[in-house]
């Protein structure tokens, strides 16, 4: 039976990442569990699988090396949700340790671990997924109050960070968007990236959707500037 002490990290990509990072070439940590219910989400497999055994720690610090050896500078803390994983600072702890930059993607919806990671990441990249009447019906989560406060807490205390909109044409009209840059006001980045479906998706009918048009994308960063800093379409046509 292996007995080698477990660390939180479920999977890691095995080349590193241009894209998740802005400015840095990056190695993607994913951690298990989610406490939203999309049926668009494209990590579905890390969803149900809370409390599932990591990679041994040995192995994490050999891949670490690895991408340290090749001039990987920063790190991804992913998932599924990571704040929802206790053993998210260590895993933040140990990526310092190993000389990386460190990004955390989150869904705001736990703020009191979020202003506790937030001294100790580089970079946070929260998802407003939609307009806050929005949440309970399309990914089952109804606490607006939580995320409103990791909203704060990110624009207040951040070193850098984004948030940042899937586009689904079905679903952010006109009206929603207004609504989402009301809510992130003041923001410094908001970025907006295109839905693709995908076979893997959970829900049947966000396979059926189509990808999200360039011009749907342009309307939409439209409409957030006049309440943000900078709007980025990530991926741009």
């Amino acid at each position: 039976m292996d007995s080698a002490p477990r660390s939180p990290v479920y999977g890691v990509l095995q080349n590193a990442s241009m894209v998740d990072f802005p400015g840095r070439l990056a190695a993607v940590f994913f951690l298990t569990g989610c406490n939203f219910k999309c049926g668009f989400c494209h990590n579905a497999a890390l969803m149900n699988r809370t409390g599932a055994a990591g990679l041994p720690w040995t192995e994490v610090e050999q891949i670490c090396r690895k991408f340290r050896d090749n001039w990987v500078a920063g790190a991804v803390v992913t998932g599924g949700e990571p704040t929802l994983n206790p053993g998210v600072f260590h895993i933040v702890e140990k990526l310092r340790e190993w000389g990386f930059a460190i990004k955390l993607d989150t869904n705001g919806t736990r703020p009191g671990v979020l202003e506790k990671l937030l001294p100790r990441v580089d970079y946070v990249a929260m998802d407003v997924k939609f307009a806050p009447a929005d949440y309970s019906k399309r990914v089952g989560f109804a606490d607006v109050a939580a995320l409103t406060e990791s909203i704060r807490l990110i624009r207040e205390k951040a070193a850098a960070y984004e948030f940042r909109t899937t586009v689904i044409e079905a679903w952010h009209d006109a009206d929603s968007m207004r609504a989402i840059g009301e809510w992130v006001r003041g923001a410094e980045l908001h970025v907006l990236q295109a839905f693709v479906p995908r076979a893997e998706l959970p829900d049947p009918a966000c396979r059926a959707m189509p990808e999200t048009r360039a011009e749907i994308l342009r309307a939409c960063a439209d409409l957030l500037r006049p309440y943000v800093a900078r709007v980025e379409i990530r991926g741009e046509f």
